[in-house]
């Protein structure tokens, strides 16, 4: 490989590997209030996320790759009936990325996301949706 091709895969490399930052949408569904998702990637579908809800509370986690079928094992081996009823707005939702954000004041939100590329995560665009453990579901966009 020639120089120029060795630099070029080296910045491709960094590229990909540094990730990027950047916000999503969210509107809450119950009030139609907008909210903004702070995301900055650092790996395929991995990301640190922060959103703050309109009532203040501060909510920060990461994403991770969603596999259902892992998911659906992990559940059966659980009791979670009584989480699983707190966030029913995600269990037909299609996602390949998944996030959970621990809040301020206590609650945590669950996300699923629809990556356009796994690969390059959040900055490719996509979908989502989101439940506070109160109940309210966030439609997200970026």
């Amino acid at each position: 490989m020639n120089k120029i091709g060795v630099i070029a895969c080296t910045a491709l490399l960094l590229a990909v590997t540094m990730g990027c930052s950047g916000t999503m949408a969210g509107i809450i569904r119950s009030d139609a209030d907008r909210i903004e998702i702070m995301y900055t990637d650092s790996r395929v579908a991995a990301a640190e996320l922060i959103a703050v809800l309109p009532n203040g509370e501060q909510f920060r986690g990461k994403s991770e790759k969603f596999d259902r079928a892992r998911e659906i094992l992990e559940t059966d081996n659980k009791k979670t009936d009584d989480v699983a009823a707190h966030f029913e707005a995600l269990q037909t939702f299609p996602g390949n990325a998944k996030a959970m954000l621990t809040g301020s004041g206590g609650q945590t939100i669950k996300c699923r996301f629809k990556l356009a590329d796994v690969i390059i995560g959040f900055s490719s665009g996509g979908f989502g949706i989101c439940q506070v453990s109160d109940g309210r579901v966030i439609d997200v966009f970026f």
